[in-house]
């Protein structure tokens, strides 16, 4: 018979959790407060009105991003939490003020004003994503609630609800009786540890550099995957729960890239696949009322890539039927495309389609042209090629390739001949159909569609230019579509598809805004404390001074910061051999250190070492066999430029600014770049 469980603080402020196995954790509570008062509604009233991202002009000139900072710069998103145990569906939604409808009132009874000025919200520890709420009013006894999920004695999903007021401490559970309340939660408690420990020790690990940006992310990607049914996929909690919303495709394909690029490659394998098997139908569309048809080709792109990075050749025969239903159609849409003699002259071969699922009641739109269409059309199916030809084919892989590069030149041809030359740059436009510069993109609903997503997925493609990929960037940084480098859709935030806008600054060399879209997203995309993540957000702060969710929690929201955080420490360049190093790593991440392990890579997985001293920038890196070349980014402080490096176990090829380009003769690369001042 084992020991009842216990929970209670320690006079470190400790919660010092044990269960009746007698198995302990010491877990340090992380809470953040509403930024609500004292904030400038005319410096709103200014970010608004501009054209410029004047919030991330003022945060880029104080110097590289860090959370905090950028945390205190509007006031945070307040709004719901979710918990739950991922072996059931259910989940509990938790408010605010800590109440569950139907199940428990709030914490304290108190108008929203007062709970935005006195209420914290965070977690129970920053390894272990539990949400926790406490009130501290001047004069009256501290409030503060826990809660977890677990599976009854009935086998049924359960909330447990630890409560204290001052110093008097009461169980809860709302969902379902126990015998022993406070058992059961320090229970719950220690199973949701090992579930959490047991997720995040099966892929890579980090250590060092920005270790609360470490814990955020590792966070974010657990709930983006809490959030789905075993492995069919869920949209999102409560907003978007419905029947409708599964089979949203960029649900699958983020969320399955951010798995895969952080090493979780048995999970992604059975997300993906799970995906395949239930919304690929026999004729090679995808089953929603509304796909895109740049989903297609990131379907097969990120098909591709777990093939590549799991090395999980099985996996592709197991689905090749599947997805061999998806390429084909686009390459039938393509030869439909070319023999349409009825498409506008700068639209010749390119295909039309539904651009967005909002979109999909109007008949026009599913024969308008978008240029993201065709963009991700080519890069699935270059992909496909490349996966192909790696399990033996021949014939296919050429044939798809030499279609892809027609496709790619008839693409880029129109694009050309839509751009506008214009006093404020040349803008480049959404699809060959629709060449009249939007003179601000929130001006209109068409206008924020297209820079929220369309104008994103152009870009993210890998088939543009650079110089056309700075166009879209430029315009959209300088006609009203950013704040804080996030997206903005009409009068509120909208950044489920910003990863798309993250890939492309960083393959452009926009490391300042991309370092500030990554802090920007967690802190002010993502609930304060809690970490869910929105499919939009307001900008203006209600009358409690706190912003609100404008629609619910959703997957692709959820994991922009670990996908982030992921390029930032390592990214491959697609159609090009090279891997590259800490292209987005910011100096100071290194001054006490950083190491990341496992990091997946289509050579196999690597560790990275890096570390500063007063004079020079030292790396180490341990690479499987195979890898052709490296670009090392060394990050530099204010001042410092690149002297010299001195290169051990691999040829420099050449530097660059703060590049280093090395060949790799062994497993093991050392780089030590010596700094000087300007």
């Amino acid at each position: 018979m084992g020991e009842r469980g216990r929970a209670a603080y320690d006079e470190d402020g400790r919660l010092i959790v044990r269960d009746r196995h007698g198995d302990e954790l010491a877990l340090r509570p992380w809470l953040e407060d509403a930024n609500a008062e004292g904030f400038d509604a005319a410096l709103l009233d200014e970010l608004l009105a501009s054209d410029a991202d004047v919030l991330a002009e003022r945060a880029l000139a104080s110097g590289e991003p860090s959370y905090e900072p950028i945390a205190g710069l509007l006031p945070r998103a307040v709004d719901v939490a979710f918990v739950g145990d991922p072996r059931r569906d259910e989940r509990f939604i938790i408010q605010p003020d800590g109440s569950v409808e139907g199940l428990l009132g709030p914490l304290a009874e108190m108008p929203p004003e007062s709970l935005a000025r006195h209420g914290r919200w965070g977690l129970i520890d920053r390894r272990l994503p539990l949400p926790m709420l406490r009130v501290e009013e001047r004069e009256q006894a501290a409030r503060e609630q826990i809660a977890v999920a677990d599976i009854g004695p009935d086998g049924e999903p359960g909330l447990l609800v630890r409560r204290q007021v001052g110093a008097a401490v009461e169980y809860l559970a709302p969902a379902g009786e126990r015998d022993d309340p406070e058992g059961a939660f320090a229970d719950a408690v220690l199973a949701q540890w090992r579930l959490v420990s047991d997720f995040h020790g099966r892929g890579m690990t980090l250590s060092g550099g920005d270790e609360l940006l470490n814990d955020l992310a590792a966070d974010s990607l657990w709930l983006a995957d809490l959030t789905l049914r075993g492995c069919l996929p869920r949209y999102g909690i409560g907003t978007y729960d419905r029947l409708k919303d599964h089979g949203f495709p960029p649900t699958v394909i983020h969320h399955g890239r951010c798995l895969l690029e952080w090493g979780r490659s048995a999970r992604a394998g059975e997300v993906i696949g799970c995906y395949l098997d239930a919304y690929v139908a026999d004729d090679g569309t995808l089953v929603y009322y509304g796909p895109a048809l740049s989903e297609y080709g990131q379907i097969l792109s990120l098909c591709a890539d777990y093939v590549a990075l799991a090395d999980d050749q099985a996996w592709w025969r197991a689905h090749e039927d599947a997805l061999r239903r998806v390429w084909e159609r686009l390459r039938r849409l393509r030869a439909e495309a070319l023999a349409d003699e009825g498409a506008p002259p700068n639209a010749r071969g390119l295909i039309p389609g539904l651009p967005e699922a909002d979109y999909h009641g109007s008949a026009e739109q599913w024969r308008e042209y978008y240029y993201a269409g065709d963009a991700w059309t080519i890069r699935g199916l270059m992909d496909v090629a490349r996966i192909l030809r790696r399990l033996g084919g021949a014939d296919e892989p050429e044939r798809i390739e030499a279609e892809a590069d027609a496709h790619r030149r008839d693409l880029l041809g129109s694009i050309e001949s839509a751009s506008v030359e214009t006093e404020e740059g040349v803008y480049v436009p959404p699809g060959p159909t629709q060449t009249e510069p939007i003179a601000r993109l929130t001006q209109d609903r068409h206008a924020s569609y297209c820079n929220y997503r369309y104008f994103a997925e152009m870009v993210s493609a890998g088939v543009l230019p650079q110089r056309v990929m700075r166009r879209v960037l430029d315009w959209r940084a300088s006609h009203g579509g950013e704040l804080l480098a996030m997206t903005r859709f009409e009068d509120h935030l909208d950044d489920w598809p910003v990863l798309n806008y993250a890939r492309a600054l960083l393959q452009t060399g926009e490391i300042g805004r991309y370092q500030l879209l990554l802090y920007a997203h967690l802190a002010h995309h993502q609930a304060a404390g809690w970490l869910a993540a929105p499919e939009q957000v307001a900008i203006v702060p209600h009358e409690a001074g706190v912003r609100r969710y404008h629609a619910g929690q959703v997957v692709p929201c959820q994991v922009v910061a670990p996908q982030m955080l992921r390029w930032a420490l390592a990214y491959e360049p697609r159609d090009s051999e090279i891997l590259l190093v800490a292209p987005a790593a910011p100096a100071w991440w290194i001054e006490d250190g950083l190491s990341a392990e496992g990091i997946p890579t289509r050579w196999g997985p690597i560790d990275v070492a890096m570390s500063a001293t007063e004079r020079a920038v030292e790396v180490e890196l341990r690479l499987p066999a195979g890898v052709p070349e490296v670009g090392v980014r060394l990050p530099l402080r204010p001042g410092e430029v690149l002297h010299r490096a001195d290169i051990g176990g691999g040829l420099m090829l050449e530097t660059a600014d703060d590049e280093v380009f090395v060949r790799p003769e062994g497993e093991c690369v050392r780089i030590v770049g010596e700094v000087r001042q300007r």
